[in-house]
């Protein structure tokens, strides 16, 4: 079943680690943003397949992505729990077309994530549909006060090589996060979190945005993959440490 909440709760997501469903963009914004993923992928919305698109980073350089990760409700929320100095630093497509075997394996973000202190709060927005049967996103309240040791997966049908072991994830208290077209939810770097395959016929579209605060520096010298996808975009207020300049972007400017 799918819930609505009305507003953000600051006291749900401080004592469980998350808070949401709730709808943070209208139904047209979350229908254009939709569509504008699709011809992003090259896709028809009414004809989704596999991809084998970079899905990071678009709001790098196309300022409809921009846009999105730096929506009013997301900007709102970040604010509570925050401060009013927010630097967005990533965002990333979770796509999963039909018929997807692929799962997220339950983790911890700030595993993979080499920055000090470890501050972190996500935006997981969903464009499209997101229930049990296409891979909704699922959380373990209260697990965002924990510290633990992660393992290799050992599953090509896992999208990480690293994840939690079974016996460190009591899947009893998951719940999940069905949305529909413009709900969000946000966790913070150690809250547990997974999904799992695409069961169905309908695509499921979200993306998620990660905001922290001028304190924090990035290792980026200590970080795998492609690290261009890193950047440091201050949203609101002020950056008076000036710790990440090196890696600073700049909004497009064009509506690409």
């Amino acid at each position: 079943m799918i819930t609505q909440g009305t507003a953000f709760s600051l006291e749900q997501y401080q004592e469980e680690g998350y808070c949401g469903p709730i709808q943070g963009f209208t139904l047209e914004e979350a229908e254009q943003g939709y569509k504008r993923f699709f011809e992003a992928v090259g896709q028809s919305p009414f004809e989704p397949g596999p991809t084998d698109a970079n899905l990071s980073a678009w709001h790098h350089d196309k300022r409809w992505a921009y846009d999105l990760a730096t929506h009013p409700s997301i900007i709102k929320a970040m604010q509570q729990i925050l401060g009013d100095d927010l630097v967005l630093w990533a965002m990333h497509f979770w796509y999963k077309h039909p018929g997807s075997e692929k799962y997220i394996p339950w983790h911890q973000d700030i595993n993979y994530w080499p920055m000090e202190p470890a501050i972190n709060a996500t935006a997981w927005v969903s464009l499209g549909w997101s229930i049990e049967e296409n891979g909704c996103l699922k959380v373990i309240p209260g697990t965002h006060q924990l510290a633990v040791e992660h393992v290799q997966t050992g599953d090509e049908d896992s999208a990480f090589a690293e994840g939690l072991s079974a016996d460190q994830v009591d899947e009893a208290k998951a719940v999940a996060l069905e949305m529909s077209p413009g709900q969000m939810a946000f966790f913070n770097e150690a809250t547990f979190h997974g999904s799992g395959p695409n069961f169905s016929n309908i695509p499921r579209v979200a993306f998620s945005v990660r905001y922290t605060t001028p304190e924090v520096k990035f290792k980026i010298e200590e970080w795998s993959g492609d690290t261009s996808r890193i950047k440091t975009f201050l949203v609101h207020g002020e950056d008076r440490l000036h710790l990440n300049d090196a890696i600073a972007g700049l909004p497009p400017e064009e509506r690409t």
